[in-house]
């Protein structure tokens, strides 16, 4: 954060710290061979936006580095390292938009007095760059959240139907339970000879008929086959 004043005649700053710039050296001699205070000023932004560069590089390589961990493994864990990657590019982006107005205010300001020099163009075309990147993996992490989204929402949904179908194929055999389990006095099949083995033939039978049923209406879906070694869903 700092405070500057420029005009073709001169260039200020207050509070500026050059020392976090890699090529400051450059950049300061650049300055002193300039024609006048709004070269001063577009070579400045050139250099702030050159650090954004290296910075964006960095964030390329955790963005890859995510992304080949979600082909092995998919998890909350990788959900809340996009969410802060996300939040990365925002505030970068933050940053960049007053440079990109500065620039674009330059020009209107001073026209073809600026608009010719070297040190204009390069600072215009660096900021367009940083911020076509910023834009290009903006949208990348956008992706990225949207195919987690769908991955938990499939899971989810998946979950659901598993407990379902498992509660609908045991439901005879809660609900039987739940009569013989009764303590009235007079209950026929108590005393049947033959009560016991005939209760879990019904139980056996009400089961595998419901679980074929459900099977040939199709609502058990893939839920019964195994998860692929390499499959995120």
């Amino acid at each position: 954060m700092f405070h500057f004043y420029t005009c073709k005649g001169f260039f200020i700053t207050v509070g500026l710290e050059v020392g976090e710039l890699k090529q400051k050296n450059q950049m300061l001699h650049r300055m002193q061979l300039s024609r006048n205070g709004v070269e001063n000023f577009c070579i400045l932004l050139s250099e702030i936006t050159n650090h954004f560069l290296i910075r964006i590089d960095d964030f390329e390589v955790k963005l890859k580095n995510i992304v080949g961990k979600l082909q092995k493994n998919n998890n909350k864990n990788k959900l809340n390292q996009i969410f802060r990657y996300r939040q990365e590019l925002i505030t970068s982006k933050s940053l960049l938009i007053p440079m990109e107005e500065l620039i674009n205010a330059i020009e209107e300001t001073f026209l073809n007095q600026v608009t010719k020099t070297s040190e204009f163009n390069r600072a215009r075309l660096r900021i367009k760059r940083v911020m076509t990147l910023v834009k290009h993996y903006q949208e990348e992490m956008e992706t990225l959240l949207h195919l987690e989204e769908a991955i938990f929402s499939y899971r989810g949904n998946e979950i659901m139907k598993a407990l379902t179908v498992i509660t609908t194929i045991f439901t005879p055999v809660m609900a039987l339970g739940a009569l013989w389990g009764m303590n009235f006095k007079h209950m026929p099949e108590l005393e049947w000879k033959f009560g016991y083995l005939g209760s879990l033939i019904l139980i056996f039978v009400s089961t595998i008929a419901i679980y074929f049923y459900l099977r040939f209406r199709g609502w058990t879906g893939g839920i019964l086959k195994g998860r692929k070694k390499k499959s995120l869903f």
